[in-house]
């Protein structure tokens, strides 16, 4: 049974779910390594989770969830600031956590992936493109951005390039280069 709202030991699967598939995505994480984890017995997971793909499409879900609060809450005056502080929830979660993009990484495994985690990972870059979309409009209008450019396509752009440059900067263990490239992402886009 899949938790809606997970508390207590559900949550913590969940967690650790996350943490695992973070560093080695969804082929690199067993029952059995969620459950070392959390302090419990394998079987235990079964309760909350009956199976794999279940356990991964509610960490997902749980994810796109709070990746979305976390853009939301973003409260920068300019177009440019809001680019740069979504910028920077990929760029801490490689300097803070060592680990990329919990989307990116499953996406990269979606030729294995079970269908219900599939349409997750699509949700979520769905929805991540649409913010920064909005943004770029909002930019547009105001000014601060570019009009030449399409602001859908520059928004998968700039989604998949920070996703991309992110697994690149953590393989080079270097992080600043995550960085730079935000910086040169911006800045193209800039009137």
């Amino acid at each position: 049974m899949s938790a809606a709202n997970p508390t207590g030991k559900a949550l913590d699967i969940l967690d650790s779910a996350r943490m695992l598939m973070m560093d080695r995505g969804f082929n690199g994480f067993s029952f059995r390594d969620v459950a070392a984890s959390v302090g419990i017995k394998s079987a235990s997971i079964h309760y909350h989770y009956a199976t794999k793909a279940d356990l991964a499409e509610a960490t997902a879900r749980a994810y796109r969830l709070a990746f979305n609060d976390a853009a939301l809450q973003i409260d920068a005056t300019s177009a440019t600031g809001k680019l740069r502080a979504y910028g920077t929830l990929f760029v801490m979660t490689l300097r803070e956590q060592e680990q990329v993009c919990l989307g990116g990484m499953l996406a990269a495994d979606v030729s294995s992936l079970p269908e219900q985690v599939r349409v997750e990972v699509a949700q979520f870059f769905a929805e991540q493109n649409g913010w920064v979309e909005t943004v770029v409009r909002e930019g547009q209008a105001k000014g601060e951005f570019r009009t030449d450019l399409d602001a859908a396509m520059f928004a998968k752009m700039f989604v998949s390039s920070l996703e991309g440059a992110m697994m690149i900067s953590r393989g080079l263990e270097k992080p600043q280069d995550l960085e730079d490239a935000l910086g040169m992402l911006v800045q193209l886009i800039q009137a």
